[in-house]
């Protein structure tokens, strides 16, 4: 019985250990407390911090640097627009005022998107996050922090180096333009003898056409608060003064670009509306191709002062300007008469330098709301002219007519050779009397020198209705009378009372070339007397620039902002005939209208 209990209660010691051993090897569920489970969450929480955090700050940079971006690409939008601009204002002061903000955001563009710091900054700045993921999250704060020092003092270099482009350029704003022309010419006339009755005068010459082209390059620019300078680069023959073209002929050969401006401005800062110029500049006074051709860049001085009214009332401004412009600068001069004693008069005169001085006082008054009236008188003396020979002053070179005779030699028997030779114009202003060109068509005397002094009363009036925005319109009326006018001393002491005095432009425009689309139409009236300008200086594109009756239409149409397409037809005829007022032209003599067309296609930048 004892054996029996012992093997009884090793047998359940036995069961009860592979009991165990098996609930041992069974896989059981854990039984986890809710704050066991707030105590892990807690944890993991704390362990992924750091690498939010740089995660945060990472994102921060990247919204930063295209921020960045986005500031260049609207500063170079921007400069793109600003360059493009070429719109002048009706006067300087006006023009100034209004390009004052825009050569401040020029200068800000110019210096952030062409600076080459600018544009490794901006390099290393976009490229420092992807090669700095590794870095902060493997070191956490001390990475973040390194990083942001790193481009904090990019950005402080980069800012650095706009302020020292700045100092040394200041604003500058470029422009210009290129004309590409088409003209023909039908009509001209010469003053010879008719091949068919030489008893009258005048052959009509066959039609001429030409491709020509105009380029044009401007800088303009400030110096501190109260300078202002501008450069301008225009092709064009150098003698033409009125004309800035280049004919597309000679095989190909370079066309000429010259300096048509340079110029420095100072504004007092004591005295507003102040200006003070100096240099070759655009024609400061208002003034129409009555005159002045467009394409003269008159040189020397002047002097502004505007005042705007924005008290009520029609008066809205008021400006006065003055110039001083030399003309020619001559040579000092010695003349002996015949007993071999010096002429001091004819000395003086011929050593007499040239300058045209002047003066002109204008308003602009507002009618109604969409009417304004601009009126302004101006006197234009030209100082010295009497004393010179048209050739001295109209033309860069002068050509004689040289025979040469070689003699026999052995079997050649001797030969008689006629050419011309060229005199510049330089030689001729110590002042000698050699009036032969062909370019003025003023009066001169039997000895060539020019019959009448000149001094110019101008006045103009012009009219502008805006009651319609796309179809504005402008009537303008110009009027110039010479109170120099003298008598003409023909050959043989023969006098001609001379009452060749007076020109006038009448004008109307209606429309606008300002965006695409738009269209405008001109018609203008031009009567020019003999002796009622200077002769060289006027309206190029007609005929002849006194004695003159033309009619001038053009029809303009704006492809683009910047590109306009215009023809314009000049139909031009002589009202006192061929030889003019005191050329006693033979009755029959031809006297045929001469047409001019041009066809302009104009690019602006």
């Amino acid at each position: 019985m004892r054996h029996l209990l012992q093997h009884t209660l090793v047998a359940c010691a036995a069961l009860s250990a592979l009991t165990f051993a098996v609930r041992a090897q069974t896989p059981q569920a854990a039984t986890v407390s809710p704050g066991a489970v707030r105590r892990r969450a807690a944890e993991e929480t704390a362990d992924a911090n750091p690498l939010a955090e740089v995660q945060r700050h990472l994102r921060e940079q990247q919204a930063e640097i295209e921020r960045l971006r986005e500031t260049v690409a609207e500063q170079s939008r921007l400069l793109g627009e600003l360059l493009s601009r070429t719109a002048r204002a009706e006067s300087a002061d006006a023009a100034t005022q209004a390009t004052q903000p825009e050569t401040a955001a020029v200068r800000d563009a110019a210096y952030t998107v062409d600076g080459v710091a600018a544009t490794d900054a901006l390099s290393r700045m976009t490229d420092a996050p992807a090669h700095a993921v590794g870095a902060r999250q493997a070191g956490g704060a001390a990475a973040k922090g390194s990083q942001a020092e790193q481009q904090q003092s990019e950005v402080a270099q980069l800012k650095k180096t706009t302020e020292a482009l700045a100092r040394q350029l200041g604003s500058i704003t470029f422009s210009g333009d290129i004309r590409l022309r088409f003209e023909s010419q039908f009509g001209q006339l010469n003053a010879l003898p008719n091949a068919e009755n030489p008893s009258v005068v005048g052959n009509e010459l066959s039609a001429r056409h030409r491709v020509r082209i105009r380029g044009r390059l401007g800088l303009r620019g400030r110096i501190g608060e109260h300078f202002d300078w501008g450069l301008r680069f225009t092709t064009g023959t150098m003698p033409d003064v009125t004309s800035t073209n280049q004919t597309l002929t000679d095989f190909f050969s370079h066309k000429t670009f010259g300096l048509s401006q340079a110029y420095l401005t100072y504004r007092p800062p004591a005295l507003p509306g102040l200006r003070l110029q100096a240099g070759k500049f655009e024609t400061p006074w208002l003034y129409t191709e009555l005159t002045l051709d467009n394409d003269i860049q008159p040189e020397g001085f002047n002097e502004t002062y505007s005042r705007d009214f924005k008290r009520a009332g029609a008066l809205k401004n008021l400006t006065f300007v003055a110039w001083q412009l030399p003309l020619l600068e001559r040579q000092a001069a010695f003349v002996l008469d015949s007993s071999g004693r010096i002429n001091v008069d004819a000395s003086r005169r011929a050593g007499r330098d040239l300058a045209l001085y002047g003066a002109q006082a204008r308003a602009r008054l507002e009618l109604t709301p969409r009417a304004a009236l601009t009126v302004s008188a101006a006197d234009l003396y030209f100082s010295g002219t009497q004393f010179i020979t048209p050739a001295q002053v109209f033309g860069g070179q002068i050509q004689f007519p040289v025979t040469v005779t070689i003699p026999a030699s052995g079997t050649t028997p001797a030969r008689t050779v006629t050419g011309f030779a060229a005199v510049p114009r330089d030689l001729l202003t110590s002042g000698s009397a050699l009036g032969v060109s062909s370019l003025s068509t003023n009066a001169t005397n039997a000895d060539g020198r020019l019959s009448s002094g000149y001094n110019l009363v101008d006045l103009i009036g012009r009219l502008e209705l805006t009651h319609n925005q796309r179809w504005p319109v402008t009537l303008l009326l110009n009027v110039v009378t010479n109170t120099q006018t003298r008598d003409v001393i023909a050959p043989g002491g023969v006098r001609f009372d001379n009452d060749e005095s007076l020109a006038y432009w009448a004008e109307f425009q209606v429309g606008r070339t300002r965006e695409r689309g738009d269209t405008l139409f001109s018609y203008t009236l031009i009567r020019i007397e003999r002796d009622a300008i200077l002769s060289p200086f006027n309206f190029s594109d007609i005929a002849q620039s006194t004695d003159v009756r033309a009619h001038r239409l053009i029809a303009a149409y704006a492809a683009d902002p910047r590109v306009t397409l215009s023809l314009t037809g000049i139909v031009t005829q002589r009202p006192r005939g061929l030889l003019g007022a005191f050329g006693q032209t033979p009755l029959g003599s031809l006297n045929r209208p001469t047409t001019r067309l041009q066809l302009d296609t104009i690019f602006r930048f």
